[in-house]
């Protein structure tokens, strides 16, 4: 699991998407992160291992211009700086998109090897990939020759290939997304629509929120800063566009799959669910959501994260939420990660 924030709006993109990702960064993140954003018609970008302090003490990520822009950090999953988001696609040695994305294959783990052709396939067609390294795992793209792609980086280079083929960059992600489906969600900055960010979205999720200066992106809407309006939740299977007063959602024309709805009565078996494990103390996000999988009914793909978030937002409303940090091993030798640790108030 990862997390990620974007921001698109009338103010400098770069200090909201820190503040965001401080916000939630602990919830799911803290291993590998990185910053994209857009300006006078150039992208700008800076990632590696570790945390969000260690982007900022290593790189001028807080002074990236721009009043676009995406944030993402992920959890402990190899490949080092090379597999830290945003993954970039490129013409000429020039970056035309940054891409970020929350998720995992999941469901759709048995189509790795229609995957892994589709990865050669891009390759062979001349885009690049950045994040190639010897295989250390099944669960990502691996290639004829031993090395591995992390699969967002096939994700942004097959987005590309769409835009190329003139799709504008929301249907460009849709038919990605339905051409390599996981369980995911991802942010797309582009040069050629330099006004907006581009979404697609298959299950994990998204929450949006209009301010009276821009608009806001992230995970959860816990990550919102204080004048961010009421949040909307971006829907499953879908596409579009987020501007600074408005957001497009196209369906996808072919589903991937059936994703489980979230329901009145499905959140209260998950608040069920969660709120005797959050009277224990000490839980993590993975251990809320590992419980709250098992409330769902038998259906291609469930939406746990979604659930806990929405819950824990909640709780953190009424003042019922307890949220401590710790430091706990990072990526790398030397280095930390903060964990979040969550209990009932």
């Amino acid at each position: 699991m990862c997390n990620i924030a974007g921001y698109v709006g009338d103010r400098p993109a770069a200090p909201l998407l820190i503040e965001m990702m401080r916000r939630q960064e602990g919830l799911c993140g803290g291993y590998y992160t990185g910053i994209a954003t857009l300006h006078e018609g150039k992208i700008y970008y800076a990632k590696l291992t570790g945390d969000l302090n260690r982007l900022l003490d290593t790189m001028d990520a807080a002074g990236l211009p721009g009043t676009i822009g995406i944030i993402h950090s992920r959890s402990k999953s190899g490949g080092g700086d090379k597999w830290a988001h945003p993954f970039v696609g490129e013409h000429n040695g020039e970056v035309q998109t940054a891409y970020v994305a929350n998720g995992e294959v999941g469901w759709f783990q048995p189509r790795m090897a229609e995957y892994n052709r589709l990865a050669e396939g891009l390759l062979a067609e001349g885009y690049t990939m950045h994040s190639r390294v010897t295989a250390e795992s099944d669960a990502y793209n691996v290639l004829s020759d031993g090395t591995a792609v992390h699969m967002s980086d096939v994700m942004s280079q097959l987005v590309l290939r769409n835009m190329d083929k003139g799709a504008d960059a929301a249907t460009a992600m849709g038919e990605a997304y339905c051409e390599m489906p996981g369980e995911i969600v991802g942010l797309l900055l582009s040069l050629a629509e330099p006004d907006g960010i581009a979404f697609s979205r298959i299950s994990y999720p998204m929450a949006l929120s209009f301010a009276s200066h821009g608009a806001y992106l992230a995970s959860t809407a816990m990550a919102f800063p204080e004048d961010a309006g009421e949040p909307m939740l971006l829907p499953a299977c879908s596409c579009g566009t987020v501007t600074c007063d408005r957001v497009s959602i196209t369906p996808y024309k072919n589903h991937p799959c059936t994703v489980a709805p979230l329901d009145a009565a499905q959140m209260k078996r998950v608040e069920q669910c969660l709120y005797p494990l959050l009277a224990e103390g000490d839980k993590t996000m993975s251990d809320l959501v590992i419980a709250a999988l098992d409330t769902f009914p038998a259906v291609d793909v469930k939406v746990a994260d979604l659930a806990v978030y929405e819950v824990l937002r909640a709780l953190r409303q009424e003042g019922k939420l307890r949220i401590e940090s710790r430091p706990v091993p990072g990526a790398a030798d030397g280095l930390t990660a903060p964990k979040f640790y969550m209990s009932l108030v």
